[in-house]
């Protein structure tokens, strides 16, 4: 995924379990932390990478939100079609 060196750092016991937790398979706890926190945003990391890679990290970005909200109101239109009030 993100290949730019490591860091270590220090986290409670409980905060890593909740990481450990949420580990799919074959993925690391920095790629897990990366996926829970929605990862750097592309326009801190443009500098970093390329041009053309920027603008597919903001087009995943867009997706992924308009995917996210799709989801919601999915879900509440499900919640209301079963509302029996």
């Amino acid at each position: 995924m993100y290949n730019m060196g490591t860091k270590s750092i220090q986290v409670s016991e409980a905060f890593h379990s909740y990481v450990e937790a949420h580990k799919k398979e074959g993925e690391t706890l920095g790629e897990t932390l990366v996926r829970l926190t929605g990862g750097p945003r592309p326009e801190i990391v443009a500098g970093l990478v390329s041009e053309e890679t920027a603008e597919a990290m903001e087009e995943a970005t867009e997706t992924r939100s308009q995917n996210q909200t799709t989801s919601r109101e999915h879900v509440v239109e499900q919640f209301e079609a079963t509302d029996d009030s």
